[in-house]
């Protein structure tokens, strides 16, 4: 096409108002830059009406984003003072869990603890046995013996895990565990496996990575304890 027949298909053209809205949509730094243009283009005289003008549209719209970036830091705020108070829970958790020389005692608090502190969530405990690990009650030993092979999986998994009902039909846990809904598997054990928490969350106080974090910390710090009773 020669530069005449360029000239006079362009010309051909009709402009209308919805090809100009979409050009100012593909190219939105034209209003920006052409503010004291657009402001002429409108009909804005005081006493004969409320125009709004580019500027006022700019102005709202900046009025919007300092709103959002207000609400957003408000958020970080709200997040960074859980944290902290979580943390400083479970450094007193830490504190006061090496401390136990009973292992009856050690876990009856790990129980409480959790159950005062993490009102949230509710913690079940199961074990292997192991040597040190013998005099507490049967209740934390599981009698299903896939549930070993169960154990060793979430060890190598080495992470919190939700249960799925896969889960549950391959290593036949449906009587260890018979509710799905925000239930978490956590690991214990360091060095080697000595149990599980099956973690089941009361409520969506919290979102599923800080759970996660939160997880990690309260099963490494009863982990380390834990091994102060296994006689290795």
């Amino acid at each position: 096409m020669t530069a005449k027949e360029k000239k006079q298909d362009s010309q051909n053209k009709e402009i209308t108002a919805e090809n100009v809205l979409k050009y100012l949509s593909e190219n939105p730094n034209l209003i920006n830059k052409n503010i004291k243009l657009f402001n002429e283009m409108l009909l804005y005289k005081k006493n004969e009406g409320n125009v709004i003008t580019f500027d006022d549209i700019r102005i709202r719209s900046l009025i919007k984003e300092n709103n959002l970036l207000e609400n957003k830091l408000k958020e970080i705020i709200k997040v960074a003072k859980n944290n902290k108070s979580i943390q400083e829970k479970l450094t007193r958790f830490s504190n006061e869990i090496i401390s136990f020389r009973e292992i009856k005692l050690l876990i009856n608090y790990i129980e409480n603890f959790a159950e005062k502190e993490f009102s949230s969530m509710h913690i079940d405990i199961k074990f292997v046995k192991l040597n040190g690990l013998v005099c507490i009650n049967e209740k934390y030993f599981p009698k299903n013996k896939n549930f070993i092979n169960f154990i060793n999986y979430i060890y190598l998994e080495k992470k919190p895990i939700l249960i799925t009902e896969n889960l549950i039909s391959k290593f036949s846990l449906r009587d260890e565990i018979e509710n799905l809904d925000s239930t978490v598997i956590c690991p214990l054990g360091i060095e080697f496996p000595l149990g599980i928490i099956l973690v089941k969350y009361k409520s969506e106080m919290m979102g599923i990575d800080l759970q996660f974090d939160l997880l990690n910390s309260l099963s490494e710090t009863i982990s380390y304890s834990l091994e102060q009773h296994i006689q290795k």
